[in-house]
């Protein structure tokens, strides 16, 4: 019995030092995941597909088992040598971390499989608002198509009829004020969002911005037109545009509908 209580301590010691290295090791790894891949100093394929969906995994699976192997083995110290040994916060902090963690990814996975993800938002499936020429140049030759009429969805619906069925409340906002203050408040509207606006004419009554993800730095292309209604009063409509082809995960349709929300909501 004192030899197998002498063996437990001694794993117990290592697995309180493993639990402890992979605490500090597991979130710095996904941070280094996500914000190398924001400050290009990898690609996103390698920032999100291999260090996060494939070794992040691992590591998070790591985590769980180590957790509980740890408590099981301090428990099963402590039922024979009636005493207790080792740090019992590290086991149960990297059980908590690597739970929370895999949770996550079988909530992110849950989302995917909702349905094919519409990267391509706009309030006019008919007539969407397009972006300048210059826009469209300063665009890497890697990024997205901003061509809406030549997209389909993974499952070969056109775009029109997936974000129909996905969004069906995103439409052209009618605002009661006339076109040139409506333009005025959407433009300070995406400022306050922290777009980085890029090109704006009030003439022409639309203006192009960029919005990037927290988060492994996706980019988004977002358009606004803001029109005189025939009956009076503005017709404000945005498209929001995902740069690479990786899920949204709703992201460009969060945006529009909380833009039109807020556009909206603030009208006097």
């Amino acid at each position: 019995m004192a030899r197998l209580i002498e063996i437990l301590r001694m794993t117990i010691d290592i697995a309180v030092a493993l639990c402890a290295v992979l605490i500090l090791v597991t979130p710095l790894w996904f941070g280094l995941a996500a914000f190398g891949t924001k400050w290009e100093f990898w690609s996103w394929q390698t920032g999100l597909n291999s260090m996060t969906h494939v070794w992040g995994l691992r590591l998070l699976l790591m985590g769980l088992v180590a957790g509980v192997l740890t408590l099981g083995v301090l428990i099963l110290y402590r039922l024979l040598a009636r005493q207790g040994h080792g740090n019992w916060l590290s086991a149960i902090a990297i059980t908590l971390i690597a739970a929370a963690g895999l949770t996550w990814a079988i909530q992110v996975e849950a989302s995917k499989s909702a349905g094919p993800a519409v990267l391509d938002v706009t309030t006019d499936v008919l007539d969407p608002p397009h972006f300048s020429a210059g826009f469209t140049a300063r665009r890497s030759g890697l990024d997205a198509s901003l061509d809406y009429d030549g997209k389909t969805a993974a499952d070969g619906q056109t775009l029109p009829a997936l974000q129909a069925g996905r969004y069906p409340a995103i439409s052209t906002l009618r605002l009661d004020d006339p076109a040139p203050t409506a333009f005025a408040r959407a433009l300070e509207l995406a400022r306050e969002s922290g777009w980085r606006v890029s090109t704006a004419s009030a003439e022409a009554g639309m203006f192009e911005a960029g919005a990037e993800s927290l988060w492994y730095g996706f980019r988004d292309d977002i358009v606004v037109r803001v029109r005189a209604g025939e009956a009076g009063g503005s017709l404000v409509d945005i498209r929001s545009v995902a740069r690479q082809p990786v899920h949204d995960l709703g992201r460009n349709a969060d945006r529009v509908e909380a833009f039109l929300e807020a556009l909206g909501g603030a009208q006097p």
